[in-house]
């Protein structure tokens, strides 16, 4: 399928981490990604997952995957985080951060 080879709309290189064992979408998720690793091995959070997808309509599909899910230690509470290099202009997944939090009451935190 050519749309698999084609470059990221914001020139963003796929980055495999080692220390994670995975390819993220880019080298600030692969940097963030391997922060929070780091911070999971030192017992700060726990129970870190990758490319959490949610559900946002049926009919039609519509789907959204955020980049990271975590539990602080500390006050157990549940964070979501995504990495974005350039968000100006991304009017598509505003609307979807708009969408996640008033179907689901999760607010996303967005890192560069």
């Amino acid at each position: 399928m050519a749309w698999r080879n084609s470059p990221n709309k914001y020139q963003a290189k796929k980055t495999y981490s080692i220390l994670c064992e995975r390819t993220f979408d880019s080298q600030a998720e692969a940097r963030r990604g391997e922060e929070l690793k780091l911070h999971e091995q030192a017992g700060a959070i726990k129970d870190l997952l990758y490319q959490v997808p949610f559900q946002l309509c049926l009919k039609p599909n519509i789907k959204i995957r955020v980049d990271f899910s975590y539990i602080e230690t500390d006050s157990d509470r549940q964070i979501y985080e995504d990495v974005k290099g350039y968000l100006k202009g991304d009017r598509e997944f505003r609307v979807k951060m708009a969408w996640l939090e008033e179907k689901y009451g999760i607010k996303v935190f967005l890192s560069t």
